[in-house]
């Protein structure tokens, strides 16, 4: 059977671009017809670096009515997710959407209200999931059952990472820092080990940027999930020195941790599943070509993406939902 040619775009032509268009240069039954960015030099040079042949636009509204897409790549500022997808869902065009999906509740509710009305699919890029340490990890706590996690985030961003970017270090546009921006790929994992959850509470702070930013660049919290048991996160953006990511994992036979892209099975790692391919940080591992490519599989098949609109939205909530335990000094 012939495969479906996709004629995808790409709006959004910042640094987290190279990994979707890394990953669509990949498959082969993929076309870039057009690159979108309010800097047409930033499309151009994507353009470039890949070798396309994609016509650049500078408005996405004009692209979306200039181009017969069948999907298109929402890699922009935080702020215009949510508008953008909805937009493209109208069209039925399918979406694959950069994380965060959207700032608020209020553009969850749209957008899932936006997936119901449209006959096109979307998924959200939670990419970690898809790295093999995760994956192993994931079926080593379904045949055992889990008992507790906790995630420590030590990642470093400097004033230039903020001021430079134009969009970044306010909740009006980003919609938060540590928490939204790098530790929301651990809770997403964290539900998927727990299930829904229930309530937070937490506290925020801004350590090493005031002045130059008004969120946070480091939070610390408790989670209680639906099934009655609980996790513990700390991120930080304020840490000097190489980033990491580490998740802990009890289950009722092993202790598991995920370093980055590596897995410890009680403190002995598995040398066989370390990421073979890292785009960017050892921390992103190569996520995005597994998830883009079973994106492209759903949309020749009919079936599910790889990450869902409904599932995304609780890693979300629970960043809202700790700012709010902040603000308001309460459990949310």
């Amino acid at each position: 059977m012939k495969k479906t040619n996709f004629n995808v775009a790409l709006v959004g032509c910042g640094v987290i671009s190279y990994n979707h268009l890394s990953a669509l240069k990949s498959l082969d039954n993929v076309s870039i017809v057009a690159l979108c960015d309010i800097k047409p030099e930033a499309a151009e040079a994507r353009k470039k670096e890949f070798g396309l042949n994609s016509k650049i636009y500078t408005d996405f509204h004009e692209m979306l009515n200039s181009e017969k897409l069948d999907a298109v790549h929402i890699t922009t500022p935080h702020y215009l997710h949510a508008p953008m997808a909805i937009e493209a869902l109208s069209k039925n065009i399918n979406v694959c959407l950069e994380k965060p999906m959207c700032i608020s509740r209020e553009e969850i509710k749209l957008l899932l209200e936006a997936e119901q009305k449209s006959s096109a699919k979307i998924t959200v890029c939670f990419q970690t999931r898809f790295n093999p340490a995760n994956m192993m990890a994931k079926k080593i706590i379904e045949e055992d059952g889990i008992v507790s996690a906790y995630f420590a985030n030590f990642w470093e961003r400097t004033k230039e990472y903020y001021t430079e970017s134009g969009w970044r270090g306010a909740y009006n546009t980003e919609g938060g820092g540590a928490m939204i921006n790098q530790a929301i790929h651990s809770l997403d994992h964290l539900v998927s080990y727990l299930g829904k959850p229930l309530c937070v509470t937490a506290t925020k702070s801004n350590h090493s940027l005031k002045g130059v930013i008004e969120v946070e660049d480091t939070c610390e919290g408790m989670i209680e999930f639906e099934n009655g048991k609980y996790a513990n996160f700390f991120a930080t953006n304020a840490y000097h020195g190489y980033s990491t990511t580490n998740i802990f994992i009890e289950t009722k036979n092993h202790r598991l941790e995920i370093r980055n892209s590596l897995l410890y099975v009680d403190s002995v790692l598995v040398e066989n599943i370390k990421a073979p391919a890292l785009l960017g940080k050892e921390v992103y591992g190569d996520g995005h070509i597994a998830l883009i490519a079973k994106f492209y599989e759903a949309l020749e098949s009919g079936g599910e993406v790889p990450v869902t609109l409904e599932s995304a939205q609780w890693a979300l909530r629970i960043l809202l939902s700790a700012y709010e335990s902040n603000d308001k000094k309460t459990e949310i």
